[in-house]
């Protein structure tokens, strides 16, 4: 298939030169980009727009890293196939990012831990973290270590801070708010989870908050009766 590919390139190429004065550049022109892929959150009119710019250039000079460099440039796009179809087309076969959990405000960080910042964030169903610059990769494997903790209960992190000052907060689905401090996070974390699943499950709707950062016990906030 590549011998008969070449072989067409080139007699394309032989075609091209008797084309009056056109240059082989301008024979070979990239006239249409073509979209491939399961798209949830772009959109094919979006990705046309962002690669426009290859449009025009010569599929003969054009480099394939030139061209990926240009099709991940798109915030949602992970990872693409590119294929050149001769005389004038340009074939993107596009993976899309995952989304796994919200990044501060305006952010995502998808399942490859790829921090990405969409023009409209979508809504979605997702955990929301928040964390100083940088850290997304220390609140994403936090989170894992967490969920872990968590697997064998019905709570789920609805938010999961970590502090300037390197303190970890969690909001639960379920409204529960719970301080775990700096230290012995999971060790702390399972002592709210025994503490909860003996005797604080059935009045999550009375309790303001949780503070787990005590050696031997936690303190519940409890709402007061008006």
């Amino acid at each position: 298939m590549r011998i008969a590919a070449l072989i067409g390139a080139v007699l394309l190429i032989i075609v091209a030169t008797f084309q009056g004065d056109d240059s082989p550049d301008t024979w070979f022109a990239i006239q249409k980009i073509e979209i491939k892929g399961q798209l949830k959150y772009a959109t094919e009119e979006e990705l046309q727009s962002e690669y426009s710019s290859l449009l025009g250039q010569s599929l003969l000079s054009v480099s394939l890293s030139h061209v990926m460099d240009v099709v991940l440039s798109s915030e949602w796009v992970a990872n693409a196939e590119i294929r050149k179809v001769w005389p004038n087309t340009l074939q993107v076969l596009v993976h899309e990012h995952t989304p796994l959990a919200y990044w501060g405000d305006g952010q995502l960080i998808s399942t490859s831990a790829v921090v990405i910042a969409p023009r409209k964030v979508p809504d979605l169903p997702l955990t929301r973290f928040y964390g100083p610059e940088d850290s997304s990769g220390v609140v994403l494997e936090q989170f894992g270590l967490i969920s872990q903790v968590l697997a064998s209960t019905s709570l789920r992190v609805a938010t999961l801070t970590l502090e300037p000052r390197g303190a970890w907060n969690i909001i639960f689905t379920n409204g529960v708010e719970v301080k775990l401090g700096r230290e012995d996070i999971l060790e702390r974390l399972q002592r709210f989870i025994a503490v909860y699943k003996s005797d604080l499950s059935g009045r999550i709707d009375q309790i303001t908050s949780v503070d787990a950062r005590y050696p031997h016990g936690i303190a519940v906030g409890w709402k007061q009766n008006k």
